[in-house]
């Protein structure tokens, strides 16, 4: 039997959160998604249960999101990381890729099916999904 996928959530809206959670499970219902509201409660979860892929939102409270993306990649080098943010400049992508991003995807400009394709290839990519 095949090791179930683990997920990483963060972004300080409940609601985005959740509905994320629920697009996720709507694609692969057999994956295990943990949430966190900043970068403190992320921490906590990555030290336990150290996830395949980590959604981020660069915008997080007492945190500097790009920053933490180097330390989500210190702690778990094998994590793929998807930015989900609104703070959707060029300026913002090159330093999140720079920093260990796999994937930058604006909040606001990303279509439902380049987000949906986005987190397929994150969660899929090795094919063990």
């Amino acid at each position: 039997m095949l090791e179930r996928k683990k997920i990483l959530i963060v972004d300080q809206s409940t609601i985005f959160r959740r509905t994320l959670k629920e697009v996720i499970k709507a694609i692969e219902s057999q994956i295990d998604v943990r949430e966190a509201k900043n970068a403190d409660q992320a921490k906590a979860i990555l030290k336990k249960e150290p996830p395949d892929v980590v959604f981020l939102d660069i915008a997080l409270p007492r945190e500097n999101g790009i920053e933490f993306i180097a330390s989500i990649k210190d702690m778990i080098p094998t994590s793929r990381i998807v930015v989900l943010t609104s703070h959707d400049s060029a300026e913002h992508e090159a330093a999140s890729i720079q920093k260990g991003a796999d994937y930058f995807l604006s909040k606001e400009r990303s279509g439902g099916l380049r987000l949906i394709d986005a987190i397929h290839t994150a969660i899929c990519k090795d094919g063990s999904a």
